[in-house]
Parts: structure tokens; C-alpha cells; sequence
């Protein structure tokens, strides 16, 4: 059962990569998708709570934090090493 507001949204699995190998790294989860992305396609995550919220237009009841915000091609982004921060 569905919280009220995830009603008009669909639910993905999505499986974190490691930039530099491409390669699963973590745990999978779970996150909104109002962008229409596509099995095996790759999607770019924002795990901010309250921009999920405003894109779903709930309150903060919400129970989801993490949300595709973009479709990525698999040429958009090339990382060549790590970096620390």
C-alpha cells in the first residue's frame, strides 16, 4: 500500500555505481521517479528530503527521501580517478 502522496509516482529500485569502475557499489534502494526512466537505464539521485517532497507535492510526512532528477546518457560522465573530499 502506497502512501497517499507516492499515489502518481513510480517506485524504482535503483543500485548505486562506483564512478571510476562503473561497477555496483552499496546497497540497493529505493527512490521516486517522475522522469520516466527505463530498466537498466542510468539516472542521476538526489537524496535532499525536502526536493523530493516539493517534486511530489506532499508534506513532510512523506515517507521517501531519495528521487531521479535526471536520465543519464552512458557518455555524460566520465570520471578518470577518485577524489577525496
Amino acid at each position: 500500500m502506497k502512501h497517499a502522496s507516492l499515489k502518481t509516482a513510480k517506485m524504482l529500485i535503483v543500485q548505486p555505481l562506483n564512478p571510476v569502475t562503473q561497477q555496483p557499489e552499496g546497497l540497493a534502494q529505493i527512490a521516486v521517479d517522475r522522469m520516466g526512466a527505463g530498466r537498466g537505464q542510468k539516472v542521476l539521485i538526489s537524496g535532499d528530503g525536502a526536493g523530493t517532497t516539493a517534486i511530489l507535492g506532499a508534506d513532510r510526512t512523506c515517507p521517501i527521501r531519495l528521487a531521479v532528477v535526471a536520465i543519464l546518457k552512458d557518455d555524460d560522465i566520465h570520471v578518470t580517478e577518485a577524489v577525496a573530499v
